[in-house]
């Protein structure tokens, strides 16, 4: 029977190289967790937005250190990502964000948005001594349908 819990981490620079191999690394356990390729897929969507973030805001584009915590359960996994960096004040975020316009999908911030939206738990919480945790719940039988190319 393969692992239910994974922990990866690395010391990321703020380079893309940098940033891709590590989700690389991530999405490869994800590919062992399930084989539904929706929730794979969202999983993959989850594990970019929030790397990135964590080396984009949390460490100002600089290096960094990132975990990622991956537990496997029978209808869900959770996906965890901490950071140590300069925090975060959920209460200044807008996850409840809709779409009005079009101006409205030309501006950034909507990852978390959505990352809400889709998962069916969602947390945001400082990482003490410093930084933040995104943690939420990916469920595993998802019957909506890939983006098509």
């Amino acid at each position: 029977m393969p692992p239910k819990k994974f922990f990866i981490a690395a010391v990321l620079e703020y380079d893309a190289e940098s940033i891709e191999a590590f989700i690389q690394i991530i999405e490869t356990v994800i590919d062992t967790i399930t084989r539904n390729k929706s929730a794979r897929f969202f999983l993959k969507v989850a594990v970019n937005e929030l790397i990135v973030n964590a080396v984009e805001h949390g460490y100002n584009k600089h290096s960094g250190p990132v975990s990622v915590f991956l537990l496997k359960q029978s209808d869900s996994v959770v996906l965890e990502v901490s950071d140590s960096g300069v925090g975060i004040h959920p209460e200044l975020l807008n996850l409840e964000k809709t779409i009005e316009s079009y101006d409205d999908l030309t501006v950034r911030g909507w990852g978390l948005s959505i990352l809400k939206k889709v998962s069916s738990r969602f947390n945001i919480q400082a990482n003490r001594p410093s930084g933040t945790t995104i943690s939420l719940t990916m469920p595993l039988n998802f019957n909506t349908p890939l983006p098509r190319r």
